[in-house]
């Protein structure tokens, strides 16, 4: 189903839709922040292209991300259970993100590249899980191929005014007030996301699963199974070869 701009929009009205606007912008805004963004920053400090070359580095967390997939996957968030597995996750990692931008503010250039760099990892790696549990969340809560396409459409829209803002408007704010206070107003805009993740409901589909299931400890022979190799197993029986296409 083909849903335009305007079929998103007139359904904000639909709490789910609405928080996943929020969500998809919450998933959009790191993304720069610690790529290009970052460089545009760094080069307006004087910074060696080689030192922001390797600062890049970063944004491989977003590649890998299919690593501890399984673990957000199988285990509560530390601290955010009560919020269910995948709001749970969603809250703790947009927490993150924002501290994480946040202390990015604070710590500028002055000190150094290597606490920026570990400040921009975590961020990287904490926005390339929240983007695992916001897709797992998009897809369990739609409730049929419809509604899915909707969700969709709202997940991109947001996305796409996430990056208008982080690549684009950041640069307008740092000119008048400086990178640092264009970083920290970026970590207060995670509170969209924090707001989303708290007014949407844990979808049933996500609740009925893990309560059916009685899994084996993730760090057992069988747990590792079903968490990481079962998946990829259910993926090929259903489609076959047209698996390989899929995949890349």
């Amino acid at each position: 189903m083909s849903v335009s701009k305007r079929d998103v929009i007139r359904s904000l009205r639909q709490p789910k839709v609405a928080a996943m606007l929020m969500l998809g912008f919450s998933s959009g805004l790191p993304f720069f922040l610690t790529g290009n963004t970052l460089g545009y920053w760094m080069r307006d400090e004087g910074t060696a292209l080689s030192a922001i070359g390797f600062l890049s580095w970063v944004g491989l967390a977003y590649s890998i991300k299919f690593l501890w997939a399984p673990i957000v996957d199988r285990v509560d968030a530390p601290g955010f259970g009560r919020l269910g597995r995948r709001r749970g996750w969603m809250v703790l990692t947009q927490l993150l993100v924002g501290i994480g931008l946040a202390a990015i503010a604070v710590v500028g250039r002055s000190a150094g590249l290597a606490p920026l760099g570990a400040l921009a990892l975590i961020v990287a790696f904490s926005s390339s899980t929240q983007d695992i549990v916001v897709d797992a969340w998009r897809i369990e809560a739609a409730a049929d191929a419809d509604e899915l396409g909707l969700l969709s459409a709202a997940y991109q829209f947001g996305y796409r005014i996430a990056v208008l803002v982080s690549e684009a408007a950041i640069l307008i704010l740092a000119s008048h007030f400086g990178w640092r206070l264009s970083y920290a107003v970026m970590g207060v805009l995670m509170a969209v996301g924090v707001s989303a993740s708290l007014i949407a409901s844990e979808p049933l589909r996500a609740k009925k699963a893990f309560a059916a299931k009685a899994d084996a400890p993730l760090w057992t022979a069988r747990g590792f199974f079903d968490a990481v190799i079962g998946p990829f197993t259910e993926f090929f029986r259903v489609y076959g070869w047209l698996a390989l296409l899929m995949l890349p």
